[in-house]
């Protein structure tokens, strides 16, 4: 019998070691593929231009975040036939419900960031974050702050489209889903997914905001039961600080985004909680609601 037609009936710690396994050996050999085409073409010179970069970056989203996703459903076929939900469409009411979420939690995601600036480790650990901060603000800041709106579109296009799909189905429709199989609960699997989310991204000041984020987009995912309505969130929350950066760099807005993304104070993150504790709440209680008039 082929290894595909048993895989779900697989313990679910060998399925989630199996799937970590093609992710690693997918990042690896996206990456340094990526990497070698452009230093074929144009040489070692060309690793640092600003299509270099996007091409690495959007080639390595696809093969590190994207690929092993499909492996991941195709693998699944024999026991969910639709394991990522890509069939089911995303619906208005859920899309929206998701961008309330975002707005009412940009407060609350200024502060942890500045809160996360203040978090002191071990002189080496701090070191090493500090770096890798540097390294994806210089090659962000690269991708954004261009000259024309060709190039913008381009780096659009990588930071926000494809890594916001790409993404999502990984972490969502892949680890969520997987997670959500073993623990036999929904919210445990979508705050482990999201604290994973967050530590990928290498970020410390950043990692209790992506975790929210990762929270509202796992909840997104779980009630509407589509894979598309955490993607477009996702890539509505990159591609509007995209715009906000280049706007402003290129002098069309003064809308400084330092400036935006500094705390509001604690007042507004008071009401940012607030906010988010009772949208949760309506939507708990319309999905209760929803669902019962189902069953009626």
């Amino acid at each position: 019998m082929r290894q595909r037609e048993i895989f779900y009936q697989y313990p679910h710690a060998l399925q989630l070691l199996y799937f970590i396994s093609i992710c690693i050996g997918c990042l690896l050999i996206s990456s340094n593929l990526a990497s070698l085409a452009v230093i074929l073409i144009g040489g070692m010179d060309s690793l640092t231009t600003t299509a270099s970069l996007l091409f690495i970056q959007g080639f390595s989203s696809i093969g590190s975040f994207l690929i092993p996703a499909l492996w991941l459903a195709w693998m699944k076929k024999a026991g969910d036939a639709d394991f990522l939900h890509i069939r089911r469409p995303a619906k208005t009411i859920p899309l929206l419900g998701g961008l309330v979420f975002l707005l009412l939690s940009s407060p609350l995601i200024s502060a942890l960031q500045e809160w996360g600036k203040t978090w002191k480790l071990s002189p080496g650990i701090d070191a090493f974050f500090k770096e890798t901060t540097l390294q994806s603000e210089a090659i962000l800041d690269q991708l954004l702050h261009v000259d024309s709106w060709f190039t913008f579109l381009m780096s659009f296009f990588v930071i926000a489209i494809i890594a916001g799909i790409c993404e999502e189905f990984l972490f969502r429709g892949g680890l969520q889903n997987l997670l959500g199989e073993w623990f036999k609960s929904s919210h445990a699997a979508i705050w482990v997914t999201a604290i994973v989310f967050s530590a990928v991204h290498m970020d410390l000041a950043g990692f209790l905001p992506r975790c929210l984020l990762g929270g509202i987009l796992g909840y997104a995912y779980l009630y509407s039961g589509s894979i598309w309505v955490p993607a477009i969130l996702h890539i509505v929350n990159n591609g509007f600080s995209c715009l906000i950066e280049f706007c402003y760099h290129k002098g069309y807005s003064k809308l400084d985004p330092d400036v935006l993304s500094q705390s509001l104070g604690l007042e507004w993150t008071l009401v940012s909680i607030a906010g988010l504790v009772f949208f949760s709440i309506f939507i708990f209680r319309y999905q209760k609601l929803k669902d019962s008039i189902r069953k009626d």
